[in-house]
């Protein structure tokens, strides 16, 4: 059964919803080489945001989820099991791949064969990948320290005073105070791996905690005005510096500019699903449980979406923008095979409005 409204955060799964959507279609637009217009160009600026939404609703869940149990020993080890699976899930694709696949399909792939960086060994030791799902490796990695923050989050007497706290230290430790280079450092800011920044990316995830303590989207009308004056502020300083404004420039490496834009989308958002519910409009009712849905269902079909990806590649090869054809059945598939979950989905929206 579904969880009831009192146990689940309908604004965490409405987020994580139009992530997936958004991350299917920038790997269908990017993978398919179709060329875009100018005006295309910027709209999908607005679909990169689903990376931060990705990595900030797991300190979100993670919070909603376990922070009203005394004992956290149970919830630790829910956490700590999930992270290592996600580990386990991100290192057993590539590893499978590897030996089988046609990668000639993939020009992508020939960075690391052109640097002779494409072994098990190599992947082993995150130099290189057989499959670009290493943010499935960051939030296996992100869930393994989400204990911790669940300690503080129960057991300190001023808890938001010390994610906060947290939340300028990383800050300042990602861009106002030069680190040393060195093993631990270099890990961290992923200076030699094909990792997701661990010490960059984390001020997201630490930010979704402290939104989800904070009561997520019952602090729109607080959230909302402070991200869009950082996002102003942000932009008008790469403005006068003549630095672009797409926010896709700023995820690799991670700059506070994609972050405050992205959180500002993320409560724009909210905004538009809360007015959604207020109207008791069946098409409206289904919409909103289809994109919950989805956002239940994140994992599975972002594994499942590059893995009809690749065997479409691999099989239709040159013709890339067969994967158009292909997501799109595998998606009609999974939403037929899960039809009577949906439904339930579409009952429980109907009740809840």
């Amino acid at each position: 059964m579904i969880p009831s409204p009192r146990q689940r955060n309908f604004y965490i799964s409405y987020i994580k919803g139009f992530a997936i959507i958004a991350v299917l279609l920038v790997h269908l637009i990017d993978w398919s080489n179709v060329v875009l217009s100018q005006t295309q160009i910027i709209a999908k600026e607005i679909l990169y945001t689903a990376v931060l939404f990705f990595i900030s609703t797991v300190g979100s869940v993670a919070f909603i989820a376990y922070h009203h149990h005394e004992d956290l020993q149970k919830p630790t080890k829910r956490l700590i099991t999930r992270g290592f699976q996600l580990i386990g899930i991100y290192f057993l694709y590539n590893l499978m791949k590897l030996p089988i696949y046609n990668f000639q399909q993939e020009p992508f792939y020939y960075q690391f064969i052109n640097q002779q960086k494409f072994s098990v060994t190599d992947i082993l030791t995150l130099q290189s990948f057989s499959v670009p799902i290493t943010i499935i490796l960051t939030i296996g990695l992100f869930l393994l320290i989400a204990p911790l923050f669940l300690w503080i989050a129960k057991k300190t007497k001023h808890p938001k005073s010390i994610i906060t706290t947290l939340i300028v230290l990383l800050v300042m430790l990602n861009y106002l105070i030069p680190l040393p280079s060195n093993p631990v450092t270099d890990f961290l800011m992923s200076k030699h791996t094909v990792m997701f920044s661990l010490l960059q990316w984390s001020l997201p995830f630490t930010l979704g905690f402290y939104l989800a303590m904070m009561g997520f989207e019952k602090v729109r009308n607080k959230a909302f005005p402070l991200f869009a004056l950082l996002t102003i502020l942000c932009g008008s300083f790469l403005f006068t510096t003549h630095q672009p404004l797409y926010i896709s420039w700023y995820m690799y490496p991670l700059r506070l500019y994609y972050i405050v834009a992205s959180f500002c989308w993320m409560y724009m958002l909210i905004y538009l699903f809360t007015w959604m519910e207020k109207i008791d409009h069946p098409l409206m009712n289904h919409t909103l449980a289809l994109v919950r849905f989805l956002g239940d269902h994140t994992l599975s079909l972002y594994i499942y979406h590059w893995i009809v990806v690749d065997i479409t590649l691999w099989m239709f090869a040159p013709q890339a923008k067969m994967i158009w054809w292909t997501v799109a059945l595998f998606f009609i598939v999974f939403v037929i095979m899960k039809r009577n979950k949906l439904k339930e989905y579409f009952r429980e929206q109907r009740t809840t409005n």
